[in-house]
């Protein structure tokens, strides 16, 4: 065996991590210590004695090779034990000449050399080195997926929670009469929704709804449902008066101040807003890049068509308003673009087409309609692109 090195060829901070650990008093080989500097391996030498205090000081990162042929029977169980702890931190061991009673065949990382040749101890501390760092990266993916996965449940269950509390914001009963039924479906695509909505009895005659769609769905859309939720004035109490505001003051407003917010992250809204009188049972009513509500009338089924851009793009948009006045037997249908896969599609020409299935469930009473309308959502296999926030409106007008 070759001299000792030199002290300048060790390592001299005897706290710091290394690749590999010599134990012993035997001289290493120089080809060998170069072919650990330029693979940029760290590496230390310590005599036996030094062992124990170097195991508690420093971290191995890869093996250690111990001259074992000096052990003696007495300092046997000693060198066992801390076998046994380097075994168990993943710190393979390459014990040269070990003695017969230092067993090493319970340890899975331990093996008894019988050459100190250049070429085999390179091979091995390569491989052992490699191992353990393998091992490293393993156990560094494995406790990030077990924070993302406890990141995954908190987020997951305050996602629930913010589901729970925007549906507190939804209306609980709807304003039933002796004249009109309402039904909807709330189907969020996630634990949170895009959509809202509303049916709100404003006075003895008028009973005002809408529903609104944020683009896209998951938090950032739930959030502008709240904004929208809170922009969204129907009505304007004045001293002793009120004065009920019309569909397209209502839309005009709504995109007036969602401009004025100038929100990041091209967050835009479709609506629909009606107004109904119970009295006279005329509809009037405005849409702001919505799907046409369906009116269903002696089964025939006819879209509701007026102008009106995406809410938030331009300040100064003009939204139309029409009016249509319904009779008994008549059903309405609000409707987000996530049911649209439900209701029909696009023909080559164009054209949408409703279904067969959609014009079946249409001759149900509202409320019938409106479960059946929800079934379809459930048993719908939606394409990848298609699947969104499922939200509808219904309304019956009664016969009497």
């Amino acid at each position: 065996m070759e001299k000792m090195l030199a002290e300048n060829q060790l390592t001299t901070n005897k706290t710091a991590p290394v690749n590999v650990l010599f134990v012993g008093d035997r001289a290493v080989s120089g080809e060998l210590l170069e072919r650990l500097n330029n693979h940029g391996y760290l590496w230390d030498c310590v005599s036996l004695g030094e062992f124990l205090s170097c195991t508690q000081s420093r971290r191995i990162r890869g093996t250690v090779i111990v001259d074992a042929e000096l052990i003696t029977p007495a300092e046997g169980q000693h060198f066992a034990a801390l076998f046994e702890k380097l075994d168990r931190q993943d710190i393979s061991i390459l014990c040269y000449q070990c003695p017969p009673f230092l067993k090493l065949d319970h340890l899975q990382l331990a093996a008894n050399i019988r050459s100190l040749d250049c070429e085999e101890l390179w091979a091995r501390i390569e491989s052992n080195v490699l191992f353990y760092r393998r091992l490293e990266r393993d156990l560094a993916s494995k406790e990030a997926h077990t924070c993302q996965l406890q990141l995954n449940k908190d987020t997951a269950r305050q996602l629930e929670m913010a589901g729970r509390v925007q549906r507190n914001f939804l209306p609980s009963r709807l304003p039933d009469t002796d004249t009109v039924r309402w039904a909807t479906v709330f189907r969020p695509a996630e634990w949170v929704s895009g959509d809202i909505y509303d049916v709100v009895r404003l006075d003895e005659e008028h009973i005002g709804f809408y529903l609104a769609d944020a683009v896209g769905h998951s938090m950032p859309a739930a959030l502008l449902t709240m904004f929208l939720k809170h922009a969204m004035v129907m009505r304007q109490t004045i001293g002793h008066d009120y004065y009920i505001f019309k569909p397209w003051e209502v839309i005009t407003t709504l995109n007036l101040r969602m401009a004025q917010q100038e929100l990041s992250g091209c967050l835009f809204a479709t609506c629909f807003y009606g107004l109904l009188n119970i009295r006279t049972m005329t509809l009037e009513y405005a849409r702001a890049g919505h799907p046409y509500p369906i009116l269903i009338r002696d089964g025939q089924l006819q879209p509701l068509q007026t102008r009106g851009g995406l809410l938030g793009v331009f300040a100064e948009a003009q939204f139309e308003q029409q009016s249509i006045q319904l009779q008994p037997g008549d059903k309405l249908l609000v409707y987000s673009d996530g049911g649209e896969p439900l209701i029909g599609q696009n023909t080559k020409d164009g054209r949408f087409e409703f279904s067969n299935t959609f014009r079946t469930i249409c001759h149900l009473p509202v409320e019938a309609m409106l479960n059946a309308y929800n079934n379809l959502a459930v048993c719908h296999r939606f394409n990848p692109g298609e699947i969104d926030d499922v939200t509808a409106i219904g309304m019956e007008i009664l016969k009497k």
